[in-house]
């Protein structure tokens, strides 16, 4: 099952923004260093105003809100192996490990690996569900508050 975003008010419960936010966690500032521009750039959850900005350095990836719907979480830095990406996330007592896979066209999905406890309702609601982002500009600055472009 996958789902469309297509309408924040109307379609994205706290449960289903949880899984897209589950991108998310604290970046750090950096000098000037090469970024992957495969992973690197501002992503949104399509159809919805979630946005993020990703910076990709060696095998880590760092992301930090746009507009995070006033969602609050706690995450590791992600950790990349080739197209796919790693990242475990605390939400509402909840602790998931979130897979992200890049897609062709700008487009990448993020679905739980694992959620515990299973049967706490963001788990639940979560289970055999992903969220479609698609990149929608780049980053042209690194660190906290950089500065990003349309495509």
């Amino acid at each position: 099952m996958q789902i469309h975003f297509e309408n924040v008010a109307q379609r994205l419960s706290p449960a289903s923004c949880w899984l897209a936010v589950a991108l998310c966690l604290p970046i750090q500032s950096f000098a000037q260093t090469p970024v992957d521009p495969q992973w690197s750039g501002i992503w949104n959850a399509e159809g919805s105003l979630l946005t993020l900005r990703v910076t990709h350095l060696d095998d880590q990836l760092h992301v930090e809100p746009v507009e995070s719907l006033g969602f609050q979480w706690r995450n590791s830095i992600g950790h990349i192996n080739g197209n796919s990406a790693t990242i475990n996330v605390e939400y509402q007592g909840v602790v998931a490990t979130v897979l992200v896979q890049l897609g062709e066209g700008g487009t990448a999905m993020v679905r739980p690996l694992s959620c515990q406890p299973d049967y706490h309702v963001v788990c639940a609601l979560v289970q055999n569900q992903q969220a479609r982002f698609r990149k929608v500009g780049e980053v042209v600055a690194q660190g906290p508050g950089a500065q990003h472009t349309q495509p």
